[in-house]
């Protein structure tokens, strides 16, 4: 079942808003008549129920038309402070904008049938689009947002444990709902499809029944019912005409507007509908474009990557300070919170060389499956325990400061967040030496680090405060992680690639106890130890379910080995050596 919130929210008092100047060509009127007069604004099927969302008044001129906004819903279209409105023959344009950006409301004048004098069209809200509608009233304000009266009945339907019982349930709901309304019950009830037993025949007649009811709202809204329709069956061998079908409309429909990225999503849809169906000669056709349109993307992404443009970090300012900044950033790949940090540690690491910041990645299962996630990353985040709070949690040198994260317009303040921090850090004096190696013979890479701290002179030496350190017990350890500098796979937040992501934790993530004050850990790395290592944890935590079908490729290239020594008694990191594995000489 999708999760779907419930909106439960006051009633705002309507305001009276300043008119706009709009666009106008050819008249609007080929409402057959002129459109001065008061308009609302009602979305359809959002949060389980058609909403009221606006009411503009429009002012229609032989030379331009103008709107003013008379009442709004605030809390979901913030506050807006201007409407504008575009006129060409039979479409219509609705702009309404505000400090915090805008929303457009785009649709076309029906002539004709009980929605005759409407404007049925698109608008957005929270990056997706609904259906909606804009018709005449004589209403001046705007009642409360209120979930359908259906929800009792959906949320019943849905707890069936008989998928027959349930897709019964389902059509019953869609019977019963007007037009338009009903299109967030077309996927549950698709999804549950084949487990009811439905034929070939049955599923393609709901599909076109659903894709009837979207047509009046125009090309982008029937795209994406295509899509959503889809989705939900294109796995499914008896379905697989309807999913061709689906999949090719699409792809045809796609215009110059369309994104790489999405025409991409279509094309990986045709090929996999197109395999199904026993088309190979469009299957390896639509999977050769999606392959170009991948690196375009790629391409695309990684060029608008960071948002803004990091600065180099100017250099220490005491000559003597050489201590060295490890990150390590704990993530997830279906986090959303989680990509104002993730970028924000893309920055970090254009901005410091590695002998000034060195970052490691672990990737969790929070809030959902990352196949990214290994045994050694979960075992680091119970290592930090309370001091973790999530993800995204941010420790440098074992301390945890400013966690937390956002979307992506928030990276630029984790960045400017982060920076103080690290360049404070960075003033200080590295409390122990290491020395490491590793290179790569074959499938194995052979990793030798010796470690050692300082004596007690040199600890007063290079520490003002070496006497309360002494006075306290220590437990250093040192510690090796294995990190591929980028990793390619789009979870659920949209972040395309992952850098520095630990693989492994060689010798394992307890590491080395400095019970002497030095030591060496000498180990042995068998890539296809840990491919399979690797495979196996992906196979469990696909058994749970939730993991989607385009995972990651095991590709453990452009590795690196960072040895790192850490005082288990109070989590700090006395020092962080990281080297590129190399092939070894002949």
């Amino acid at each position: 079942m999708r999760i779907m919130s419930i909106l439960l929210m006051v009633v705002v008092p309507a305001w009276a808003g300043v008119p706009s100047p709009s666009h106008h060509e050819d008249g609007a009127a080929g409402a057959g008549g002129n459109l001065t007069g008061t308009w609302k604004l009602v979305v359809l099927g959002f949060s389980y129920g058609d909403h009221e969302l606006a009411i503009v008044q429009l002012d229609e001129r032989p030379a331009t038309a103008t709107a003013a906004i008379v009442a709004s819903q605030r809390m979901l279209l913030g506050i807006p402070t201007a409407a504008e409105v575009a006129l060409k023959g039979d479409r219509l344009t609705l702009a309404l904008k505000g400090r915090s950006g805008g929303h457009e409301f785009q649709g076309r004048l029906v002539h004709d049938g009980p929605d005759a004098g409407k404007f049925l069209g698109i608008f957005p809200i929270r990056g997706e689009i609904y259906p909606a509608r804009l018709e005449r009233t004589t209403e001046r304000s705007l009642g409360p947002l209120q979930s359908s009266p259906l929800i009792a009945r959906y949320y019943a339907a849905t707890r069936e444990r008989d998928p027959k019982a349930k897709v019964k349930k389902l059509e019953a709901l869609i019977e019963g709902n007007t037009r338009s309304s009903s299109h967030w019950i077309y996927p549950d009830l698709l999804s549950e499809a084949a487990a009811a037993g439905l034929t070939g025949k049955e599923v393609g007649a709901l599909v076109g029944r659903w894709i009837d009811e979207a047509k009046p709202h125009g090309e982008s809204w029937l795209s994406e019912v295509r899509i959503k329709a889809l989705r939900a069956i294109i796995d499914h061998p008896p379905y697989a005409q309807t999913s061709l079908e689906l999949a090719r409309a699409a792809n045809e429909a796609v215009g110059e507007q369309v994104s790489a990225e999405q025409r991409l999503s279509l094309a990986r849809l045709l090929a996999r509908a197109a395999g199904l169906a026993g088309q190979s000669d469009l299957a390896r056709e639509a999977a050769a474009r999606a392959d170009r349109l991948e690196s375009q993307v790629d391409a695309e992404y990684l060029k608008k990557l960071l948002p803004f443009q990091p600065a180099r970090y100017a250099g220490r300012k005491d000559p003597k300070a050489d201590r060295v900044v490890l990150l390590e950033l704990f993530t997830g790949a279906q986090c959303p919170p989680c990509v104002a940090a993730d970028v924000a540690f893309d920055a970090l690491l254009k901005t410091y060389q590695p002998t000034e910041l060195i970052g490691l990645q672990y990737h969790l299962h929070i809030p959902g499956p990352d196949p990214l996630t290994t045994k050694d990353s979960e075992a680091r985040q119970e290592y930090y325990g309370d001091a973790f709070i999530g993800t995204p949690t941010t420790c440098f040198n074992g301390r945890a400061e400013a966690s937390g994260g956002g979307p992506l317009s928030a990276s630029r303040n984790k960045y400017d967040e982060y920076r103080p921090i690290i360049d404070r850090e960075l003033e200080g004096r590295k409390a122990a030496t290491i020395e490491l190696s590793a290179t790569r013979a074959g499938d194995a890479i052979q990793v030798v680090a010796k470690a050692s701290l300082p004596t007690k002179a040199t600890a007063r030496e290079n520490d003002k405060s070496s006497k309360k350190a002494e006075a306290s017990a220590t437990r250093p350890f040192l510690r090796l992680a294995l990190t591929e500098e980028s990793i390619r796979y789009i979870g659920g937040n949209g972040m395309r690639f992952h850098h520095h992501v630990v693989r492994a934790f060689p010798g394992g993530p307890k590491g080395k106890e400095l019970a002497s004050g030095e030591g060496q850990v000498t180990v042995t790395i068998k890539l296809a130890e840990l491919r399979r290592d690797l495979e196996r944890s992906l196979r469990d935590v696909a058994k749970q379910g939730g993991l989607p079908k385009a995972l990651p490729e095991l590709a453990l290239k452009d590795l690196a080995v960072v040895a790192f020594v850490q005082d288990d008694a109070d989590k700090r990191v006395l020092h962080a050596v990281s080297v590129p594995v190399r092939e070894a000489s002949p």
